[in-house]
This record gives structure tokens, C-alpha cells and sequence, in this order.
């Protein structure tokens, strides 16, 4: 139940229009509960019965006005009741999507992407059917079942408590059914999930598909999952199938056992054959509401296992955070400091230990190392994308666990190795971290990244629509795209991750002179295979099984005829001598 008063909670901000709503389903639900007295009991018996045809017209004339008042006061609620429901969800898509952008890299690392899709929107809209359909519809048929009640009584008490017999019958069959098919829902929530999961990483990863001719195995684990799915639905629709059935079954026998006890009333001359025929209407009247709560538990239930799937998204506490005391973090000079810094993302394995190193501001440090062995968790610790687990991170003099993550992240500038371009401009893209900037920052921008000649090579220039992960640029293109973003925060600590990046010749002299451009005064920590960049850097570290094992120059470390010297010889000597021979060729053509 705590689940669904969290998500009645959210209606208390919109409390007069529910309160509005509810006033006009009491009012609309009367005037046709009413309606049956007027046009069954009062025509039959005083009209028909009586033989006062003169009072046909007005008793339809009167019937026809209710009619008419109930449908403006309908209309009126089903918008009101809209409106509501929509405001609602509103700030519950929000709230779930402000708290996907809180969320810790380990969460998305944990997390697979097509199950947060599915609580974005599917579970959000079973959600947005709880406020629009089954609240009001819920309070619609218990004011029915009251008022119902109320017009029986009035007419004759024995033959309502006869024909509301079955009633508690009813009541504890819909329990029994909704305890039983909640589980159900909140399997088919899950494996939903799973399969928006299956069918986002195959749509993304369609070329490794075809590269290995695994079409047919993922067709087969998608068919697997996707019965598990079936099955879980038919399991679902077997109860709905057993219980509402059963319950109009119920329903005909009350009406049943009202005319065998009615009808002998009626020859008795103890109840009136309108009273018969009303309290039959009556019935009738119930059997909507009464069998359509197997739908509205369906919908309950469905709606609580969605409830609860957002409500673990937004009430799970992002690992990274601000300190309660955090504060700004001023204007830097962009000196880093690790003191004895180690972290693991678990605490059976380190990642990183015992990291000392001191970085002055201006300064470039090039990391290298085998894979795993740590580089890109080293750089990723400057920014809190994760916490370290022991000793200190400072920025000048100011640990970072003290700032705030916003103040903090403003001032380090990331280019990463995997680009990622919004579907939109250019322009947007390149001014992605500062919305206000001006056209000439980002022209001026572009300039500095080697990028404005090629953005103004297409037709549409700086407002060229970028493809979904920036398809529609190249590979170089993209990452001075990526360049220009950065330039244009203007970062006093920079971070670069661009360990893959091979392109041709004159690519790679542009995105030199890129990189040129972006690391000038800036105190820069960069993981790359370019090899004139690792020369120049003002220090090379090189890393193994988390720690630092060489640091100096290129001359130092080749001296040293270690690790790096056996790495630069085996890696990076080859790719210097094939662009040389590029840029003689290029030179000479």
C-alpha cells in the first residue's frame, strides 16, 4: 500500500482540480442513479399503472433535461479529470528524469539501458492510466454503489438486502484475484524491460550481428525472451479469464433470485411492479461497475508494479554526491594533487594504488599503460564521476569530496575517447556546455578546433543536423566537433581521452593542431597513441596493475629502457615512421 499512497501523494499539489472532479462525479453519478426512479418507477406505476398519460410528457421532458445536465457535467469532469492526470505525470517523468541525471556513472554501469527506457515510458504511462482512468472510474463506482444502495433502501429494505447478496462474494473474489496477479504484473514489468534491453543493444550493435553472422542466435535468445513475455501475459489473462466470468455469473444470479423474491412481493400486492422494475434496473446498473473491477484491478495492479520500478529510480541515492556543508569551488589556477589515492569499483578488487603524483597548472601529463590497467579510471576521478576509496584529490588546495560536483565539473574540460554528438545542429552540439554563448564564441571556437572549414562546407553550415551519434560526421570530424565543445568552457584542467584515435595524415594534422589549440595553458592529462604528443608532454607516466611504476620525459623514460621504452619501440616507433612517410608524401604531392 505505501506504494500507492506515493503515487496518490503526487496528486495533493493538484488537490482543487481533484477535489473538482470528485464534486463532479458525485454530481453526475446522482442525477443518473436517479433517473431509473423518474423514467421506470414513476412511469410505470403512476403513468401506466394509474393512467395519468398526462404526465408522460413532462416526466420525459424532465428525464431528457437530466440527461442533457449530466452530459455538460461530464464533459466537464473527463477534461478536468485529464488535465489532472497529465500535471501529474508531468512531474513524475520530470522528477524521474532529473533523477536519471543525478545517477553515479556505477549506476548506469550497473544498469541496463532498455530497462530504464521501459520506466521512462511504459511504466510511466501505466502510471498516467492509474490518475486518467482508474481513480476517478474507482470513485465513479463506489458513489454509484452508494447511491445505488441508497435509492434500494428507500424503496424496500429485505429486497435490497436480497439482492446485494452476492455483493461481499464479489468483493472477496476481486481481493483474492488482485493479490494474485500483482506478482504477475510486476514480472511483465520486468521482463518487458528486459526485452526493450535485448532490442536496444542489438539495434546498436546491428554491424557486430552481421560481422559474425549471429543473426539467427539472437533471434533465438529474442524468441526465448519474448516467451517468457507471452507466457507471463496468458498467466495474467487465465486469472482475468476465471474471475470475470465468475463474477457476472454472480451478478445474473442476483438478479435472478430478485425476481423469484420480488416477483412473489409484487403478486402479493406488497411491492409495486415499478419498485420490481427499478430495483431490477438497479442491478443492472451494478453489473458494469462490479464487473469491470477485474479490468480496474488489472490496472491497479499494473500501475503498482510500474509505481514501484520509478520509485527505485528515483528514491536510490546517487553514490556520488554534494557534501550537506559543500562548497563553491572558486577560480583555479588548475594545480592537481593525488595524495595516496587508491579506488576499486568493488572492495575485493583495487583499481588504482597508492597514486602520488602532483600536477602544476599549465603542465601536460600523458598516461600510459596496458589495458586495465587503469588510465581511464585515473582521469575519470578528477571530475567525481567516481569516488576514490583512500587518501586525497585535490584542486589547488581544495579536496574535491568538499565542492560542489557543479562548480567542480565546470571547471575540467573532457574530451573522451567514445564522441557523443546530440541529434541536433552543429552549433548546438559545439555549445552544448554553454547554451548563452554567442555565435562568434562558437565560430571562434570552431576556428581553434581546425573545425569552421568543414562545418562551412555544408549547405546549411554551423545549422547542420548532426545524425544520432554524430553517423552523419566523420570520425575526425566528430572529434573536433568534440575539441570546439570543450574550447568553448574555456577549462582551466583538461581531460583527454582519445587512446584509439588513428586517422589519415592530414586528418590527424588538423586534429593536431586542434589539440594544440586546446591544451595551451590549460593543465591537461591525456591518454592517447599520437605519438607527438606523448613527446611533447611536459610528463609521462606509465602505469601497471593500477600504480605508477615510471614517470619522466620521453628522453628520461626511453633512458630508463623500461616499460615505456619497450611500449614506444613496439607501438608508437612504427605508426611515427608510417606518418612521416604520410606527411613526405602529402609534402611532396
Amino acid at each position: 500500500m505505501s506504494d500507492l499512497f506515493r503515487m496518490l501523494k503526487y496528486a495533493k499539489k493538484y488537490w482543487c482540480f481533484v477535489a473538482l472532479s470528485f464534486a463532479l462525479t458525485v454530481a453526475s453519478t446522482f442525477v443518473n442513479t436517479y433517473i431509473p426512479i423518474l423514467l421506470t418507477k414513476t412511469v410505470v406505476d403512476d403513468v401506466l399503472i394509474q393512467r395519468h398519460y398526462d404526465r408522460l410528457g413532462y416526466y420525459l421532458f424532465l428525464a431528457v433535461g437530466l440527461y442533457g445536465l449530466t452530459s455538460i457535467i461530464s464533459f466537464v469532469q473527463r477534461y478536468v479529470n485529464s488535465y489532472t492526470s497529465q500535471r501529474i505525470v508531468f512531474d513524475i517523468r520530470n522528477e524521474l528524469f532529473a533523477a536519471l541525471q543525478k545517477k553515479s556513472f556505477s549506476f548506469y554501469d550497473q544498469t541496463q539501458t532498455g530497462q530504464l527506457m521501459s520506466r521512462a515510458t511504459s511504466d510511466v504511462d501505466r502510471i498516467n492510466m492509474f490518475y486518467s482512468f482508474w481513480m476517478n472510474s474507482l470513485f465513479g463506482m463506489i458513489i454509484t454503489v452508494v447511491f445505488v444502495a441508497y435509492f434500494l433502501i428507500g424503496m424496500d429494505v429485505r429486497l435490497t438486502t436480497v439482492a446485494l447478496l452476492v455483493l461481499p462474494i464479489i468483493s472477496l473474489l476481486n481481493y483474492h484475484h488482485m493479490k494474485r496477479e500483482h506478482p504477475i504484473h510486476r514480472g511483465i514489468r520486468e521482463q518487458y524491460g528486459v526485452l526493450n534491453s535485448f532490442i536496444q543493444q542489438n539495434i546498436v550493435g546491428v554491424k557486430v550481428v552481421r560481422a559474425f553472422t549471429s543473426e539467427d542466435l539472437e533471434i533465438n535468445k529474442f524468441t526465448g525472451s519474448n516467451k517468457k513475455f507471452f507466457d507471463l501475459n496468458m498467466e495474467a489473462a487465465r486469472l482475468r479469464s476465471i474471475y470475470q466470468p465468475l463474477t457476472t455469473f454472480l451478478l445474473s444470479l442476483s438478479i435472478a433470485i430478485l425476481y423469484w423474491y420480488g416477483g412473489g412481493e409484487v403478486i402479493q400486492n406488497t411491492l409495486s411492479l415499478g419498485a420490481l422494475l427499478t430495483f431490477s434496473q438497479y442491478i443492472t446498473m451494478l453489473t458494469r461497475p462490479v464487473s469491470f473491477i477485474g479490468r480496474l484491478i488489472v490496472m491497479y495492479t499494473q500501475a503498482l508494479a510500474a509505481g514501484k520500478r520509478i520509485f527505485e529510480i528515483i528514491d536510490s541515492e546517487p553514490e556520488i554526491k554534494d557534501k550537506p556543508n559543500a562548497v563553491e569551488l572558486p577560480p583555479i589556477k588548475g594545480r592537481v594533487t593525488f595524495g595516496n589515492v587508491s579506488f576499486g569499483y568493488d572492495k575485493n578488487r583495487s583499481v588504482l594504488k597508492n597514486i602520488d603524483l602532483a600536477v602544476d597548472p599549465g603542465e601536460t601529463v600523458a598516461i600510459l599503460g596496458a589495458t586495465g590497467s587503469g588510465k581511464s579510471t585515473l582521469i575519470y576521478l578528477i571530475p567525481r564521476f567516481y569516488d576514490i576509496t583512500q587518501g586525497k584529490l585535490l584542486i589547488d588546495d581544495h579536496d574535491i569530496r568538499d565542492v560542489t560536483l557543479k562548480s567542480l565539473r565546470n571547471k575540467v574540460g573532457i574530451v573522451l575517447q567514445d564522441i557523443f554528438l546530440f541529434s541536433t545542429t552543429i552549433k548546438e552540439n559545439i555549445a552544448f556546455g554553454k547554451p548563452d554563448a554567442t555565435m562568434e564564441e562558437i565560430t571562434n571556437a570552431a576556428k581553434l578546433a581546425q573545425a569552421h572549414d568543414f562545418i562551412m562546407s555544408f549547405p546549411k553550415g554551423y545549422d547542420t543536423i548532426v545524425g544520432e551519434r554524430g553517423i552523419t560526421l566523420s570520425g575526425g570530424q566528430k572529434q573536433r566537433v568534440a575539441i570546439a565543445r570543450t574550447l568553448l568552457m574555456d577549462p582551466k584542467i583538461l581531460i583527454v581521452d582519445d587512446s584509439t584515435s588513428f586517422v589519415d595524415t592530414r586528418t590527424e594534422q588538423a586534429i593536431q593542431n586542434a589539440l594544440r589549440a586546446l591544451l595551451k595553458d590549460r593543465t591537461t592529462f591525456i591518454i592517447t597513441q599520437r605519438v607527438s604528443t606523448i613527446k611533447n608532454a611536459n610528463r609521462i607516466i606509465v602505469l601497471d596493475k593500477g600504480e605508477i611504476v615510471e614517470e619522466g620525459t620521453h628522453e628520461e623514460l626511453l633512458a630508463l629502457n623500461g616499460i615505456y621504452a619497450r611500449i614506444y619501440r613496439t607501438q608508437f616507433a612504427p605508426v611515427e615512421e608510417v606518418l612521416l612517410a604520410g606527411s613526405r608524401e602529402v609534402t611532396g604531392g
